[in-house]
């Protein structure tokens, strides 16, 4: 049997998306020839997305208790194959169709410990009954051989992990699917906003279905307005650090790792917070910024930043996105405001602080761990701050 689409073109996810379309309506009017599909990749969300794809278009909702078997690793074994195919389950007569899921069935490990003849599973692959279709979800790696034999019974559909350059695409086919329609800026929104991970963006995107509904148009507003950031949330996260509350802090650095944000970009985000408190503490001690201006009307606060003298926005980063003067007004109002309750050595301290952990992710020790010893080390940074400007000394 031929391959979709060969392992090499599915390097690249339009060829992907090209050939899911045509297996999609295959399935949507039951053409699928060979009735067995074997999907796998490495990405084992990619790899159930499209099998629960498959099994939407197949298979009425109303049916699924009746009609779809579903084997998983251990349970699926030869003898539960031949009766998820050959014995007629109760209600299965009222059912147009019937679908057989195997999720990374033990039989197929064993597979080279025997010979082809001997192999009841192929025997019974090569004779699904009418109105059966058989998808094989993998997402272990493949021998040449067990690929040789499955390609022999099934239509073969190679999935690679998604590339940066592919997002816009898999959003796009997501909004498809979803029967929404989304302006290229809300993709790229969207993408900034949740990052590579294919998971959250098709959660994202389900959710913005429900809120659009049938046929809407998604905009940049209604993705800033539904779909949580990552940067706005260790904006938040920072703002318990400032106010020395680790048990808060802590909580909304688990709630960031349970949703899977990355630990990686979780510190660079902290990093580059606290260079916006380093600039913030260099316009305060050039006395650059009235103290007083820092609660005043925002009107009367815009017209002191346009004051600021070119040679010192010259010595701020290049790039907007680490220059505190090209943030919003309230950004800068923000991180001047904290900026109060630390002396520069306390934020020498805490970027050196976060170095020290950028180097310790490299070291294999639990990313999650670091983060939380490193944000109890920051609050214990701002409890010293506190200490310093209640002493005698420090009046």
């Amino acid at each position: 049997m031929p391959y979709l689409l060969f392992p090499q073109e599915a390097q690249f996810f339009r060829n992907v998306r090209r050939a899911l379309t045509q297996l999609y309506q295959s399935a949507r009017y039951g053409n699928l020839k060979p009735p067995v599909v074997v999907v796998f990749g490495d990405d084992e969300f990619l790899v159930q997305r499209v099998i629960q794809r498959l099994t939407d278009l197949l298979l009425p909702s109303e049916e699924r208790q009746t009609a779809l078997t579903v084997l998983e690793g251990k349970e699926a074994t030869e003898v539960e194959l031949a009766q998820a195919l050959f014995e007629p389950t109760f209600g299965f007569q009222l059912t147009r169709r019937r679908v057989v899921i195997l999720k990374s069935p033990a039989f197929l490990k064993e597979q080279s410990k025997r010979k082809r003849e001997d192999l009841a599973w192929y025997r019974f692959l090569q004779k699904v009954p009418g109105g059966t279709y058989v998808l094989i979800a993998l997402t272990e790696p493949l021998s040449n051989s067990q690929l040789n034999l499955l390609n022999e019974i099934a239509l073969l559909v190679p999935l690679s992990k998604l590339r940066q350059q592919d997002l816009p695409d898999f959003v796009q086919m997501l909004a498809e699917q979803s029967a929404i329609r989304m302006e290229r800026a809300a993709v790229q929104e969207l993408i900034d906003r949740v990052g590579n991970d294919a998971r959250q963006l098709a959660t994202e995107i389900e959710k913005l279905a429900l809120y659009i509904g049938v046929d809407g148009r998604v905009t940049v507003d209604i993705v800033r307005e539904l779909v949580p950031s990552l940067a706005m949330d260790v904006f938040a996260l920072m703002n318990a650090v400032v106010e020395g509350d680790a048990a808060k802090a802590l909580r909304m650095l688990d709630g960031l790792l349970q949703r899977r944000e990355s630990p990686i970009l979780i510190l660079y985000l902290l990093a580059r917070q606290f260079r916006f408190l380093l600039q913030a503490k260099l316009l305060l001690d050039s006395k650059l910024i009235s103290p007083a201006l820092l609660h005043a009307r925002s009107d009367a606060f815009r017209q002191q930043l346009e004051k600021i003298p070119e040679e010192v926005k010259e010595r701020l980063p290049e790039d907007s996105r680490l220059n505190l003067l090209k943030q919003s007004p309230a950004v800068i109002r923000n991180f001047l405001l904290q900026a109060r309750n630390f002396s520069r050595e306390q934020i020498m301290e805490a970027l050196r602080l976060i170095l020290d952990t950028d180097v310790g992710f490299k070291t294999g020790v639990d990313q999650g761990q670091q983060l939380a010893l490193l944000i109890l080390n920051l609050c214990r940074l701002r409890g010293e701050a506190e200490r310093v400007a209640v002493s005698p000394t420090g009046q």
